[in-house]
């Protein structure tokens, strides 16, 4: 829980300086968009957390297709 909680107030921050710097320098200015980006990385961090923290586990759809490859193969 200690890691989402980091990754929350760390997400919040990001999106304040970014608001922030979209106000004064335009949404496209690359400054902003890179803001953009490190938020970005944090949401799907915070997501990673929150699969663990309640333990589901995402099936790929793509998975099977792998499987059935790999046993033609053999």
């Amino acid at each position: 829980m200690i890691g989402l909680k980091r990754v929350e107030r760390e997400m919040e921050r990001l999106r304040s300086c970014m608001e922030r710097e979209a106000e004064k320098l335009g949404l496209h200015h690359p400054r902003v968009v890179h803001i953009s980006q490190q938020l970005d990385e944090l949401h799907n961090e915070w997501n990673r957390i929150k699969q663990i923290e309640e333990k589901t586990y995402t099936i790929r759809s793509y998975t099977s297709k792998i499987r059935e490859v790999a046993v033609c193969r053999v």
